[in-house]
C-alpha cells in the first residue's frame, strides 16, 4: 500500500514539473511573438533602400543579354538580363531564380546618363517591412562612370526604385516581364560572349589604314597627312570600334 502511494506520488511530481517546463517554454515562445510584434508597430523595421550598398556593378554586363529597349523622346533605354537561365524561367512559367540581375542602361540625347540594377538574391529585402518591401530584390544606381549615384536618379532616393516595383508583384516585381516572355532566344549566338559578332564589330577593317591625326574633327581639315602616323592594329581595332559606335548612337539624336 505504501509502495502504491509512493509510485502515484512520484507520478504526481512529475506531471507537475513537466507542466511547469511547458508553460515557461510557451511564456518564452508568447513573450518572443509579443517583442517582435512591439518592434513592428514602434518601427524597428530598416528604412527602405538602405540594403542598397550590397549592390554592385554587374561584372561583363556587356555580356548580358538585352532583351528589351524604350525609347520616349530624348530618352532611349537598354535593359539587360545577366543570364539566359533567367529568361528561360520566365519563358517556363518559373520565377526568376536568385542571382538574377537587371541592368537599365539609360542615354539623353544619345549620351550615356545612368545605369539602375535590380539585383535578387535569397533572403534580401527581409529587413523591409511586409508593405515596403520588394520581394527579395534590392536596387541601386549608378554613373556614366559605373560609381554608386550617393543622390539617385536626378535627386530622387533610391527608395523610389521599390515604389516604382511595388505594384508589379504578380510579375515578380519586373516591369518588363513581358518583354522576356516574348524574347526570342534564339537570336543569341552560341558565342555571344565574342565582340567579333557584335553588328559593330562585325564590319570588316582588317583593310582599312587609320591615322592619328587629331582628337577633333574641326582640327583636322588642313593636317598634313604625312606628319601623321599610322597606329598598331590593336589600336587600330579600338578607335574604329569608338567611331562606329559613336555613330550608332547618333540614331537615337534624330
Amino acid at each position: 500500500m505504501e509502495k502504491r502511494l509512493f509510485l502515484s506520488f512520484a507520478l504526481l511530481l512529475v506531471i507537475t514539473l513537466t507542466a511547469c517546463n511547458n508553460n515557461d517554454t510557451g511564456t518564452k515562445d508568447m513573450s518572443q511573438q509579443e517583442e517582435n510584434s512591439s518592434g513592428a508597430k514602434s518601427g524597428e523595421y530598416a528604412e527602405i533602400g538602405s540594403g542598397a550598398n550590397i549592390v554592385k556593378f554587374p561584372e561583363a554586363l556587356e555580356k548580358g543579354i538585352v532583351f528589351a529597349t524604350y525609347d520616349r523622346g530624348d530618352i532611349h533605354e537598354n535593359i539587360y538580363v545577366n543570364s539566359r537561365e533567367a529568361i528561360e524561367a520566365v519563358q517556363n512559367g518559373e520565377e526568376l531564380p536568385s542571382g538574377t540581375v537587371i541592368t537599365l542602361e539609360g542615354f539623353r540625347d544619345g549620351e550615356l546618363e545612368h545605369y539602375l540594377v535590380m539585383e535578387k538574391r535569397t533572403g534580401w529585402g527581409s529587413q523591409y517591412s511586409p508593405e515596403e518591401r520588394t520581394g527579395e530584390w534590392e536596387f541601386q544606381a549608378f554613373t556614366p562612370d559605373r560609381e554608386v549615384m550617393e543622390d539617385g536618379i536626378g535627386g530622387r532616393a533610391i527608395g523610389q526604385c521599390y515604389t516604382c516595383h511595388a505594384n508589379q508583384l504578380r510579375d515578380d516585381y519586373l516591369n518588363s516581364m513581358d518583354q522576356m516572355k516574348e524574347f526570342d532566344l534564339g537570336e543569341i549566338s552560341q558565342s555571344k560572349n565574342s565582340s567579333s559578332e557584335t553588328p559593330i564589330a562585325a564590319i570588316p577593317t582588317e583593310q582599312w589604314n587609320v591615322s592619328e591625326i587629331s582628337a577633333h574633327m574641326k582640327d583636322s581639315k588642313d593636317v598634313n597627312k604625312e606628319e601623321s602616323h599610322l597606329i598598331d592594329d590593336e589600336e587600330k581595332a579600338i578607335k574604329i570600334q569608338d567611331v562606329l559606335l559613336k555613330m550608332y548612337l547618333q540614331q537615337y539624336k534624330s
